[in-house]
């Protein structure tokens, strides 16, 4: 019998992932920061991204742009341009909560040279 070895997929791209809750009781049904994470580390898997940061905001509203963890996320964008980088976020809901703030932030995301998918 021959063991069969799996080929490790190709690097394609770096990612980094966004995660917010807006309350602690998002984090107690299930929503939390954690299974964002996790969701979001299963589609770069299947992608083939490379995750090289996590930036989380816990109990942020998301009428609100300037978060911790989303200021940090572009600062690192704009100082790692040299590298194109996916920004995973587990669902449309995660980055903003109203369309103007959405368009603000993806277009922030892309100034930093970030580009936008979730799964």
């Amino acid at each position: 019998m021959t063991a069969q070895t799996t080929k490790p997929k190709t690097i394609t791209a770096t990612a980094v992932i966004y995660a917010r809750v807006s309350s602690v009781a998002q984090m107690q049904k299930g929503h939390g920061l954690g299974s964002q994470e996790t969701r979001c580390r299963e589609f770069a898997r299947m992608k083939g991204y490379e995750v090289a940061e996590v930036f989380c905001d816990e109990a942020v509203s998301g009428g609100i742009i300037d978060r911790p963890g989303m200021l940090a996320m572009l600062k690192y964008l704009k100082a790692n341009r040299r590298t194109e980088h996916v920004v995973l976020i587990d669902d449309i809901s995660r980055l903003a909560r109203d369309m103007k703030a959405h368009l603000d932030l993806r277009d922030a995301i892309a100034a930093a040279g970030g580009r936008l998918e979730s799964p």
